[in-house]
């Protein structure tokens, strides 16, 4: 399973603060945080993939994006609201 943390905006929407779902690509990860997190879609996820407004990092050292990186059994990832300052 990969653990999803869930900060600012992603963490309002969804109404959690975490979550698990099982290993598999990041586009598939989003997909079932959209199912089991309807509060996320589409503003922080949609159709398998991140909005302009979230960021994901891996363990939360690495942002990614690609859908089709592979994330691995007991990975922590990191939903956070994507924001600019000024």
């Amino acid at each position: 399973m990969v653990t999803v943390e869930l900060y600012g905006v992603p963490r309002l929407r969804a109404g959690a603060s975490r979550v698990e779902v099982p290993a598999g690509t990041l586009g598939s990860i989003l997909h079932a945080l959209a199912s089991s997190l309807p509060g996320l879609v589409p503003d922080i996820v949609h159709d398998g993939r991140l909005t302009e407004h979230a960021l994901v990092a891996v363990d939360g050292r690495e942002i990614v994006a690609d859908p089709a990186l592979p994330i691995a059994d007991g990975t922590v990832l990191v939903l956070i609201s994507a924001a600019a300052g000024g």
